[in-house]
Protein backbone atom coordinates (compact mmCIF):
# COMPACT_ATOMS: atom_id res chain seq x y z
CA UNK A 1 0.00 0.00 0.00
CA UNK A 2 1.47 3.79 -0.95
CA UNK A 3 0.12 6.87 0.58
CA UNK A 4 0.02 9.74 -1.57
CA UNK A 5 -1.48 11.95 1.40
CA UNK A 6 1.46 13.65 2.57
CA UNK A 7 -0.89 15.29 5.50
CA UNK A 8 -1.23 11.16 6.60
CA UNK A 9 2.24 10.63 5.46
CA UNK A 10 3.29 13.57 7.85
CA UNK A 11 1.36 12.05 11.05
CA UNK A 12 2.53 8.72 10.26
CA UNK A 13 6.63 9.94 10.37
CA UNK A 14 5.97 11.93 13.91
CA UNK A 15 4.14 8.76 15.49
CA UNK A 16 7.36 6.92 14.61
CA UNK A 17 9.41 9.08 16.24
CA UNK A 18 7.29 9.42 19.56
CA UNK A 19 9.48 8.03 22.09
CA UNK A 20 8.22 4.38 23.62
CA UNK A 21 7.68 3.33 26.83
CA UNK A 22 9.83 2.07 29.20
CA UNK A 23 8.94 -0.19 32.01
CA UNK A 24 9.22 0.98 35.51
CA UNK A 25 12.07 -0.39 37.39
CA UNK A 26 9.52 -1.54 40.43
CA UNK A 27 8.74 -4.91 39.09
CA UNK A 28 5.31 -4.78 41.41
CA UNK A 29 3.56 -2.08 39.05
CA UNK A 30 1.20 -3.38 37.20
CA UNK A 31 -0.99 -0.07 36.41
CA UNK A 32 -1.39 2.10 33.09
CA UNK A 33 -2.02 5.28 32.85
CA UNK A 34 -4.48 6.48 30.60
CA UNK A 35 -4.85 10.55 30.22
CA UNK A 36 -7.21 12.38 27.54
CA UNK A 37 -10.38 10.91 28.67
CA UNK A 38 -13.73 12.85 27.80
CA UNK A 39 -17.38 12.01 29.19
CA UNK A 40 -18.55 10.08 25.92
CA UNK A 41 -15.59 7.57 26.72
CA UNK A 42 -16.70 4.89 29.68
CA UNK A 43 -15.31 1.81 31.92
CA UNK A 44 -16.30 -0.62 28.72
CA UNK A 45 -14.87 1.11 26.05
CA UNK A 46 -11.48 0.93 27.90
CA UNK A 47 -11.69 -2.38 28.69
CA UNK A 48 -12.52 -3.72 24.87
CA UNK A 49 -9.19 -1.51 24.10
CA UNK A 50 -7.01 -3.24 27.06
CA UNK A 51 -8.52 -7.07 27.46
CA UNK A 52 -6.71 -8.43 24.54
CA UNK A 53 -2.71 -8.13 26.74
CA UNK A 54 -4.18 -9.60 29.71
CA UNK A 55 -6.46 -10.56 32.25
CA UNK A 56 -7.40 -6.62 33.61
CA UNK A 57 -7.71 -6.67 37.35
CA UNK A 58 -9.42 -2.95 37.84
CA UNK A 59 -10.43 -0.17 35.42
CA UNK A 60 -10.38 3.48 38.01
CA UNK A 61 -11.85 6.33 36.01
CA UNK A 62 -11.26 9.82 37.26
CA UNK A 63 -13.25 12.15 35.14
CA UNK A 64 -12.88 15.19 36.53
CA UNK A 65 -9.26 14.28 35.89
CA UNK A 66 -10.03 13.33 32.31
CA UNK A 67 -7.76 10.26 33.00
CA UNK A 68 -8.18 5.99 34.09
CA UNK A 69 -5.91 3.80 35.66
CA UNK A 70 -6.06 0.23 34.21
CA UNK A 71 -4.37 -2.19 36.47
CA UNK A 72 -3.63 -5.87 35.08
CA UNK A 73 -3.65 -8.72 37.26
CA UNK A 74 0.35 -9.37 35.87
CA UNK A 75 2.78 -7.43 34.93
CA UNK A 76 3.50 -9.22 31.66
CA UNK A 77 0.16 -7.56 30.80
CA UNK A 78 0.51 -4.33 31.74
CA UNK A 79 3.78 -4.61 29.52
CA UNK A 80 2.45 -6.39 26.60
CA UNK A 81 -0.32 -3.34 26.56
CA UNK A 82 2.37 -0.35 27.17
CA UNK A 83 4.32 -2.23 24.37
CA UNK A 84 1.27 -2.60 21.58
CA UNK A 85 -1.28 0.11 22.62
CA UNK A 86 1.83 3.01 23.18
CA UNK A 87 1.24 6.27 21.00
CA UNK A 88 -1.41 4.11 19.08
CA UNK A 89 -4.58 4.22 21.31
CA UNK A 90 -7.38 5.81 20.05
CA UNK A 91 -10.74 5.35 21.77
CA UNK A 92 -14.21 6.39 20.00
CA UNK A 93 -11.93 8.77 17.64
CA UNK A 94 -9.78 9.96 20.40
CA UNK A 95 -6.19 9.56 20.36
CA UNK A 96 -5.15 9.02 24.23
CA UNK A 97 -2.35 9.04 26.17
CA UNK A 98 -0.96 6.16 27.76
CA UNK A 99 2.06 6.22 30.69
Amino acid sequence: MRLNDPVALKLLNKAGEMPSLEPPEDESIRTLYVGGLVKKINEQDLRDNFYAHGEIESVKMVLDKACAFVTYTTREGAEKAAEELSNKLVVKGLRLKLM
